[in-house]
């Protein structure tokens, strides 16, 4: 005989059914009615708190799993997090967007040609500092002075390509809607703004004890370049290969300490918007034709800001330790010693007023 209270469903209680007994039940008032549903009733009940021990159990034990996976989900993520973290550590803003972007494969046959302005940069009187100093004193004076000039060139929007020691390497224009002019006159003023910085950073080393001067010298370059992964499957950077990349090192050999010397090529792009002062044609290693060579002086636009003078809400401004030699403050130091000392003039004059 089925029993009416039995879904048809296997181990099944119809619910809608027990329920509407128990609401008979409850209205009853006749005993034997009572007791007839009672004793039918109890074993269904007793049916239904197993069922529900089991459903608590079940759920129990998915909630306990769920947390385990979501905990551990939760520390995947942490150590993804802290590996991109790490990532960017090694890799410039640009390359790691263009990993992360899909813009450029794991594979050294991912290579293209682009018009590329090439930097080169190097600490004159390092190397003689790191023969006085100890060690500890010489890893401060370097990390702090890298840590400022790649901040710097991820402001301008640069591809760091390379520390060497104390030398950093950096390229504008290989995106695919780079303007070449653009790229060039970005990473002029990112050479402007480095000298700049070399000089307030010189303050915060005498400060520390470190009296020896130390001197960024910059070399610039545009060209074609093949741009993209070179090495073995193992073991790839993306970087850069060309003469262009070779003149722009050399450049750099050629430049005063504290200086600025672009290309011809460079010039020629920048020239609206940057005082150069020609330095002449020059023959470097591995090209046969002669180099057109430019000093930089400064920007056109007298307006542009410096790290070195801050103007004050109230109206003042604080103006940084400048340090002036005849002998050997570049023609761009010197530019823009005038520029600053002008600047500050006009603000003193205007009761606080600059440019």
């Amino acid at each position: 005989m089925n029993d009416p209270l039995h879904d048809p469903r296997p181990g099944g209680l119809d619910l809608d059914r027990l329920e509407a007994l128990l609401t008979t039940l409850e209205a009853s008032t006749d005993p034997a009615d009572l007791e007839a549903a009672g004793r039918r009733v109890a074993p269904l009940v007793r049916r239904l708190v197993e069922e529900f021990s089991d459903l608590s159990l079940l759920s129990s034990t998915v909630l306990e799993h769920s947390t385990a996976m979501e905990n551990e989900l939760s520390e995947r993520n942490d150590r993804i997090v802290g590996l991109i973290d790490n990532m960017k550590r090694y890799l410039s803003g640009q390359l790691f967007e263009l990993i992360v972007g899909g813009g450029i494969q794991a594979t050294t046959t991912s290579n293209r040609r682009r018009r590329l302005t090439v930097f080169f940069s190097d600490l004159v009187g390092f190397t003689e500092l790191a023969d006085t100093v100890e060690a500890e004193a010489l890893s401060d004076v370097l990390n702090t002075y890298l840590n400022r000039m790649a901040d710097i060139a991820d402001e301008w929007g640069g591809t760091i390509d390379k520390f060497i020691g104390d030398a950093v390497m950096v390229f504008f224009g290989d995106r695919d809607d780079s303007d070449p002019a653009e790229e060039a006159l970005k990473c002029v003023r990112m050479a402007i703004d480095m000298q700049a910085a070399n000089n307030r950073l010189a303050e915060v080393w005498r400060a520390k004890g470190i009296d020896r001067p130390l001197r960024t010298r910059i070399g610039i370059n545009t060209g074609h370049c093949t741009v993209g992964n070179f090495g073995s499957e193992r073991r790839m950077d993306y970087t850069i290969v060309g003469s262009p990349v070779n003149v722009a090192s050399r450049l750099e050999g050629l430049a005063e300490p504290g200086g600025i010397l672009i290309s011809g090529s460079t010039y020629h792009l920048v020239k609206d918007e940057v005082a150069c002062s020609a330095r002449g044609a020059v023959r470097v290693k591995g090209v046969q034709h002669p180099i057109e060579t430019w000093d930089v002086i400064g920007l056109r636009d007298p307006a542009h800001p410096s790290p070195l003078l801050e103007p004050r809400d109230d109206g003042g401004f604080d103006l940084a330790r400048l340090s002036f030699s005849p002998g050997s403050s570049s023609a761009l130091e010197k530019a823009e010693m005038r520029r600053l000392l002008e600047q500050a003039l006009r603000m003193v004059k205007g009761g606080g007023e600059g440019e």
